[in-house]
């Protein structure tokens, strides 16, 4: 390992694997003399450019003097195999520092948000810290002010779709039911009774399918921000995966916790619904809110209180926002998965 001034440098050594974040390997013996830790952060330069990195060790993988870079740090930096970096030791972003106060039952401020979104984004986060701030919401909770901040941070820190037609509106189910197929009947009458429907939709959480994988039997849902603006002002709508445009990206790294965790926190669910819709320039929103048990919303008192939430955070944030309570203790339809979902959807429509 040699230095620069006090500054270690090492010879790149690409990873072809994807961590879904920031991270480099370093080899045991050298991460001891630097006093680095699995999961520690680390600056890693180039004389053009940087990115912040977490550290996992190995006595294998890379051999001494050398740092392995994943594919998210070999993209971000354009590194090729033999290539110098610079490796510098960084103390933890104050968004982790943030985390820990929410874990501890406290108020976020607005700016303290935007770091822990940002740094979601950024993946400067590692998945440790990431369940950590969602097991976070899922136990604390937020107040609404918070949840303001959360839902505007998220759509700060992607793209948004510009439509030239209108109005604008988009429907959308908390979800949590086997068989509800609920998007593919809905976008469509909409959209013919002269509605602009510019749906986004995530693939399961916690039901056999989601809106997206249900779509996918009959079409690619997978399309670029400017094709969906290409076919929304073409026909007036579409359904499409949310995960394959940067429509609030921090939802969709958020999902990937909550699918492992099997949680939903409500005040997650909140920001995130609003954000995409916010994302899309959605001017009137209609949430379908099912109740009963097996579902996300079991008791009737719960989905009245978050039904309030919705049209509040909506009020707040300057959209109409409808919500209907509907039953959820039992299967939508007579079918579950999404290839039957999809056929049943085609028959409700063709009558």
């Amino acid at each position: 390992m040699e230095k620069k001034g006090m500054t270690p440098i090492f010879t790149v050594r690409p990873i072809e694997m994807e961590s879904g974040y920031n991270l480099i390997l370093l080899h045991e013996r050298d991460a001891e003399e630097l006093g680095l830790y699995v999961g520690d952060r680390v600056k890693l330069s180039t004389p053009s450019s940087s990115v912040v990195a977490a550290v996992n060790l190995t006595g294998k993988m890379v051999e001494r003097g050398e740092v392995g870079t994943l594919l998210e740090v070999s993209r971000g930096l354009g590194l090729k195999k033999g290539d110098r970096v610079t490796v510098s030791p960084l103390p933890p972003p104050p968004s982790v520092e943030a985390i820990r106060k929410k874990m501890e039952g406290k108020r976020l401020t607005h700016e303290e948000i935007g770091e822990i979104i940002r740094d979601i984004v950024q993946n400067n986060l590692t998945p440790t810290e990431i369940s950590a701030f969602v097991v976070a919401e899922y136990t604390r909770g937020m107040s609404m002010e918070e949840i303001v901040s959360l839902t505007l941070h998220m759509v700060e820190t992607g793209e948004k779709l510009r439509l030239e037609r209108g109005p604008v509106v988009d429907v959308h189910s908390i979800g949590g039911v086997p068989g509800n197929k609920y998007a593919l009947v809905t976008v469509p009458l909409a959209v013919a009774g002269g509605l602009t429907v510019p749906k986004t939709s995530s693939r399961a959480i916690t039901s056999a399918a989601g809106t997206a994988d249900v779509m996918e039997v009959l079409a690619n849902v997978s399309f670029s921000l400017g094709e969906i603006k290409e076919i929304v002002e073409r026909v007036g709508g579409i359904i499409a995966w949310g995960g394959s445009v940067k429509l609030a990206p921090a939802d969709d790294l958020l999902i990937r916790t909550e699918r492992v965790l099997r949680i939903d926190p409500p005040c997650q669910m909140l920001a995130s619904v609003m954000a995409k819709k916010l994302a899309e320039g959605a001017q009137h929103i209609l949430i379908d809110l099912p109740t009963g048990p097996g579902a996300k919303v079991r008791e009737m008192e719960e989905a009245r209180s978050l039904a309030q939430d919705f049209m509040e955070l909506g009020r707040r944030l300057r959209v109409r926002v409808e919500v209907a309570l509907t039953y959820g203790g039992q299967p939508l339809g007579r079918t579950v998965g999404p290839a039957l979902e999809a056929r049943e959807a085609l028959e409700a429509l063709g009558g």
